[in-house]
């Protein structure tokens, strides 16, 4: 009687894996220098993304902060300008002003009624 052996594809798989790769690329061996030589490359490269990452945090706390300070100066600019409205607005100052000391009261006033309105003396 014969025997048949079935078994689970897993020689299926790795011919299907040596027909795509060489075997020569397959054929390698880790020796503890190429571990640590992975090690210290894998360390660097997340140390240089990680700077470049927090420089990337640090450059937009900078921004912030300069766009914070100017954002202040501005708004103390708009204070000080609208207290100089303020000023020039007060009724003191209209007093004072070179325009009002120039005008004349008229003698009297007469208002004219119709369709067109004008002012008579």
């Amino acid at each position: 009687m014969s025997q048949l052996v079935l078994e689970r594809g897993a020689s299926y798989q790795k011919s299907l894996l040596k027909r795509i790769i060489p075997a020569r690329l397959l054929n390698f061996e880790f020796s503890p220098y190429f571990l640590i030589v992975s090690l210290v490359v894998f360390v660097c490269l997340l140390t240089l993304t990680t700077l470049m990452f927090a420089t990337n945090e640090v450059t937009k706390g900078y921004m912030l902060n300069k766009l914070d300070s100017e954002q202040q100066d501005l708004v103390k600019e708009r204070e000080i300008q609208d207290m100089q409205l303020s000023k020039v607005r007060a009724l003191d100052a209209i007093k004072k002003s070179s325009k009002v000391s120039r005008m004349v009261r008229p003698d009297a006033i007469a208002f004219v009624h119709g369709e067109n309105v004008v002012v008579s003396r």
